[in-house]
Order: C-alpha cells, then sequence, then structure tokens
C-alpha cells in the first residue's frame, strides 16, 4: 500500500473523514481537488487558525474588550461547517503543464487523462460534512492511462456551499450565528443551550469566488489567477469564463465578471504513475476546522460565514 498525502499546511495533526469516490482510480484527483481548495477563501486571503471555543468569546468587537471575536482571531478563523458542497466538471492528470497562456486562451488538455468527466454545465455536486461518506458517480468515472504525470488538473463551479454555526458565545445573551442564506449576513438564536434550527432560518449558504486579488487594506480588485506553495508542490488557480478561457484581470473592478468556473492546477514535486496494477484507491478528505471562514463583520458588528479551505490524504492499493 502507498499512502500519499497533502494537509493544508498548519493542519496536518487535525481529525479527518471519509469521502470515498467509486472509481478506484481518481487517487490523485481527489489530492488535487484539496490542494487546489486551501487558496480559495472568498473572504480572507490570509491562512487563519482554528476558530477558539466560542464560548471564550465575549463579544464580536466591543472595542477595548480583550476577549472579542476580532481581538482573538484578527477577523477571521477556520471553522467545521456542517455541510461544505462543490460541483465538480472535470479531474484529471497532465503530463505537462495545461495551463491557459493569457487572458482569452483555454485550457491545452492535450496531455490530460480524465478520471472524472461531467463537463455538461450541470457537473457532478458532491456536499459533505465530517464524518460523512459520499459517492462520485461511475457513469462519469474512467481509468487513467498508464503513465507518469507531473500535473493534476480540476474544474469546479467557481462556488461553494457552506452550512455552519458559531456559538453560543460567552456575551450576556449567549448568541449563536449561523448561515442563513445570504453571503454578507448571518442568523442569530440566543441561550445558552439552544442551536439553530431550519424553522430559525439555519441554511446552506452559497458563496461565490470571483477573485483572487485582495488588497492588503480591505476590499478586492479583479484578478483572474492565483498561485501557492504547498506541501508536495505547487498550485495554480484560473477563474474561467463560459467558454471555458482565462477571464481578463481588471483593475478597476472590485471582482472579475463573467465567472463560472474555477481552474486549478497543481505541479507535483513527485510524479505520480499509473500502473496497470493500480487497483483501489482510499480518498479521505478533511474539512475539520478549515471547511468555513468565521469572519468578523464590521457592518453589522456581528459574526458571517464564507468558504473555506479543506485538506486530503489518500491511499492506493495494487
Amino acid at each position: 500500500m502507498e499512502k500519499f498525502s497533502n494537509f493544508y499546511k498548519s493542519l496536518t495533526h487535525k481529525t479527518m473523514k471519509k469521502f470515498n469516490l467509486k472509481s478506484k482510480k481518481l487517487l490523485t484527483t481527489a489530492l488535487f481537488l484539496s490542494s487546489g481548495l486551501t487558496i480559495l477563501s472568498h473572504s480572507n486571503p490570509v491562512k487563519a487558525s482554528a476558530c477558539p471555543d466560542p464560548s471564550t468569546i465575549t463579544s464580536p468587537n466591543d472595542f477595548g474588550d480583550g476577549t472579542s471575536f476580532i481581538a482573538t482571531t484578527g477577523g477571521s478563523c477556520y471553522g467545521t461547517p456542517e455541510e461544505y458542497g462543490v460541483t465538480i466538471y472535470k479531474m484529471g492528470l497532465c503530463t505537462s503543464n495545461p495551463a491557459p497562456s493569457s487572458a482569452g486562451s483555454a485550457p491545452d488538455t492535450s496531455s490530460c487523462s480524465f478520471n472524472f468527466e461531467k463537463d455538461d454545465g450541470v457537473g457532478e455536486a458532491a456536499s459533505f460534512a465530517a464524518g460523512g461518506e459520499v459517492d462520485l458517480s461511475e457513469a462519469y468515472s474512467s481509468r487513467p492511462d498508464v503513465g507518469e504525470y507531473r500535473f493534476a488538473y480540476i474544474e469546479i463551479k467557481n462556488s461553494f456551499d457552506i452550512k455552519a454555526s458559531y456559538g453560543p458565545i460567552g456575551d450576556v445573551d449567549r448568541t449563536t450565528y449561523f448561515t442563513n442564506g445570504t453571503l454578507s449576513e448571518a442568523g442569530t438564536v440566543t441561550g445558552a443551550s439552544t442551536t439553530p434550527t431550519a424553522s430559525d432560518g439555519y441554511v446552506t449558504t452559497e458563496a461565490p469566488l470571483t477573485t483572487f486579488g485582495f488588497l492588503d487594506g480591505g476590499g478586492s480588485v479583479c484578478e483572474a489567477t492565483g498561485e501557492e506553495s504547498v506541501t508536495g508542490g505547487t498550485i495554480r488557480a484560473y477563474l474561467l469564463d463560459s467558454s471555458d478561457t482565462l477571464i481578463a484581470d481588471d483593475s478597476s473592478a472590485t471582482e472579475c465578471s463573467g465567472v463560472t468556473k474555477l481552474l486549478g492546477i497543481m505541479q507535483l514535486d513527485t510524479s505520480v504513475n499509473i500502473t496497470a496494477a493500480t487497483t483501489s484507491v482510499k480518498t479521505i478528505f478533511k474539512v475539520e476546522d478549515n471547511g468555513t471562514t468565521v469572519v468578523y463583520d464590521d457592518v453589522a458588528d456581528g459574526i458571517r460565514f464564507d468558504s473555506g479551505p479543506f485538506s486530503v490524504s489518500f491511499e492506493t492499493g495494487e
């Protein structure tokens, strides 16, 4: 049994979850899917730490309160979502870099072998959470060609479905914040033993990704590419339009328009060999303490939620 792993840098010691793929041939694609998402937090481009126990937080941001959320976390942290959803169009391996060369160009997939492909504009939705399992359709899965690969490839929808809560915090009302279907706000319930329910408006929130350009002083600008070095290689991400071509950067816009897909390409430090003897894969996705970004909202002086990364390890057998 050969084991590969690519955990999010500071979170390798946390508990993981199972995410089973029916196709036995999706091992490296699954690795890449996780790796690509480690750079896709919409509202906080700087890697955050795991959220503190909410009972230790005494307010969102009462100025001078040293145990407020913003004083303790710096304004954001990573939490564990109850649900985390993505839509997958393509996953595969490539022998040479398939990245689009410039704005308006499409990826060159001539060297790629796709082991999952449902590029019909609908894709395959996969929603999971800590401890849950999901199978991808065998109808769209196939064995990658035998070969030695240095690049992993994935296309997904440029949005994530997040259902998450944080609380009760240690304020007087013992407030719990939760996703309510609107990205820019959150719902609340109060009470030390109260948990949000559907009748409170606790639902999934869609978190779109429309730029990689985040400004140091706050705000954003349209940048359609992003890059990050992680354990095991270098990840580069690209925002694509409906024609599967790279969006152009636009310094006059706060976000890129016309985005429909997110393309991720990981250049692997060590090539992956698929042989005729490759027969099985066990893939473990992790969303604990990083699947959602818990964010201080200065407009409402409260807490809201956005997408966060997840990480993965996997094993192959012959």
